[in-house]
């Protein structure tokens, strides 16, 4: 049976130590998930299985066979070239088979045995149905424009993302026995995504992912390996145990959060009682430090007695602080760290948000690029703004963000919004977006950061900031503001998946005026607040 096996697995680049130790057990029909902080190794780790990078250490006892997948970035061809280049491994079993089956008709027996094992290894790969698995598998990812003569389409042609769902369905078709994916909903819109959903649950081998796509994750996985795995070490050494690598959690990624939640906690309960222990055996010692100057019999006793008090506190003092001392050493054994989770929580307002309309827009309309959009939205209310590409997602909170309709466009509406407001584009900063003007982009984001980002990160010029932080960044620089009325285009855009739990709390809890859009599936469906769905513009059109 097909299974992933590593056993302590350890890679660095150069002096900066990537997986440390790293075992991992997936058995056959298990779809597990490597999750953590970016940059904490995940794809590496991914790479190493492949066999992409060498480990400096330990073993992979099992894993994917190596199969050729032609890299689409450098293809020179058409899509049916590339496909058949993909799939020319069925295609000579075929060959193959059909040259046996011809002799073995001829009366050739000498073949019989290469005939059963070739008939074998086609019922296995399913390759009588790879016509109709290509065809289902490129409308399913959303490719149905390559299909038939839309195949003759040149690979340098196709955009980054088209190329990325042609390299992912190539390796659906293929059918690995040991399905690694790193980041697959990557350009995948929610059908699409739906659909690879499906083929993942239905895996016939075990299957090995990284996503930031938490609605996946949940959909599909079956188990969960945290590689952040401060909380769990710690809660180990308490028990006198280790964990090193990474730490398995069974279910999906509901399950996860819940786990990592109560492992939180208890590391919290743990370290203050440790503590408090160790405080109380500190002062219990004091005591017995008190009592070894035998107190105030001494200094009344005779000097005969003198000496039979001092000799009798002495030893009790000693007695009491080897005790003291045996438990103080048990605690230093198994003492935690204190916790140290720094998570993004949003500043509180320093006014009030009151009463009335924060935003009222009445029948705002770009030509080409959105619909007719009225809403009221209160102060202190949230609204989330869906809707697919094309729709006008980012004109609408372009135009409430700035005030006015898009310049150079045909366009109609009112609007009439408070101020000041705080904007986070769908994009990182690059020193030209406000709010990030040259001294706060060469010296950080200074006290406003506090709560959002890690203290030792308020004084780093922001291009030094990885993705992940300089998102956070833009979310403290547009908080700094107090705003009235705070938009943000795809909020968890560049945030690892706790950053994104993190934030969606920091959202859900924050008492302003808030208008956000997102193509996120779990924030949509967990979101808290009102609701607005635009329909493109080109939809409209061929409906």
């Amino acid at each position: 049976m097909p299974e992933i096996l590593l056993d302590s697995i350890s890679f660095s680049f150069g002096s900066r130590l990537i997986l440390d130790r790293v075992s991992l057990h997936v058995p056959n029909g298990e779809r597990a998930f490597l999750i953590g902080p970016n940059g904490v190794g995940k794809s590496t780790l991914l790479r190493v299985l492949t066999g992409e990078l060498t480990p400096d250490s330990g073993r992979i006892v099992s894993g994917p066979v190596p199969q050729h997948v032609p890299d689409p970035e450098s293809f020179d061809g058409s899509v049916a070239q590339f496909l058949d280049s993909a799939l020319k491994p069925f295609n000579e079993l075929l060959t193959r088979f059909d040259q046996a089956t011809e002799a073995m008709a001829a009366g050739d027996t000498h073949l019989a045995m290469e005939f059963d094992q070739l008939l074998a290894r086609l019922n296995a790969l399913d390759v009588w149905s790879l016509d109709a698995r290509v065809n289902e598998t490129l409308a399913g990812l959303g490719l149905v424009d390559f299909m038939g003569s839309g195949s003759n389409r040149m690979m340098q042609t196709l955009s980054p993302g088209q190329r990325a769902r042609l390299k992912l369905a190539t390796l659906l078709m293929m059918r690995p026995e040991v399905l690694i994916l790193d980041e697959p909903t990557n350009h995948l819109d929610h059908e699409a995504a739906d659909f690879l959903t499906g083929v993942v649950k239905n895996w016939n081998g075990p299957v090995l992912a990284t996503s930031h796509d938490r609605s996946f994750i949940n959909d599909t996985a079956t188990a969960i390996y945290d590689m952040d795995i401060t909380v769990w070490q710690e809660l180990a050494k308490a028990d006198g145990q280790k964990v090193v690598g990474l730490y398995r959690n069974a279910g999906d990624y509901t399950h996860y959060l819940l786990a990592k939640k109560t492992a939180r906690a208890k590391h919290r309960q743990i370290h203050a009682a440790q503590q408090a222990e160790k405080r109380e055996l500190h002062e219990h010692r004091r005591e017995s430090m008190k009592i070894a100057r035998g107190g105030v019999r001494v200094e009344t006793a005779t000097r005969k007695e003198k000496k039979f008090f001092t000799d009798r506190a002495a030893a009790t003092s000693a007695k009491r602080t080897r005790s003291d001392d045996v438990r103080l050493e048990r605690i230093s054994e198994r003492e935690i760290r204190k916790p140290r989770h720094y998570n993004l929580a949003f500043p509180s307002l320093k006014i009030d948000p009151g009463t009335g309309l924060a935003v009222s827009l009445r029948d705002a309309t770009v030509a080409g690029r959105l619909l007719p959009v009225t809403f009221d939205l209160g102060r202190g209310e949230h609204l989330l703004v869906t809707g697919e590409n094309g729709a006008g997602k980012s004109t609408l909170l372009n135009w409430i963000a700035t005030g006015n309709a898009p310049e150079g466009t045909m366009n109609s509406g009112t609007l009439t919004r408070d101020d000041p407001v705080g904007v986070v584009p769908q994009t990182l900063p690059d020193g030209s977006i406000a709010g990030f003007d040259s001294e706060r982009w060469q010296d950080g984001v200074g006290e406003a950061g506090k709560g959002i980002l890690h203290p030792s990160m308020w004084s780093t010029p922001i291009v030094n900031l990885s993705a992940g932080n300089q998102r956070r960044a833009q979310f403290a620089v547009a908080l700094a503001k107090q705003p009235a009325l705070l938009i943000i285009d795809e909020p968890t855009n560049y945030l690892d998946l706790e950053s994104m739990d993190a934030l969606e709390n920091a959202l859900r809890d924050w008492r302003g005026t808030l208008i956000i859009a997102s193509h996120d599936r779990w924030l949509i469906e967990h979101w808290h607040g009102r609701h607005l769905h635009l329909t493109s513009v080109h939809q409209s059109a061929s409906t």
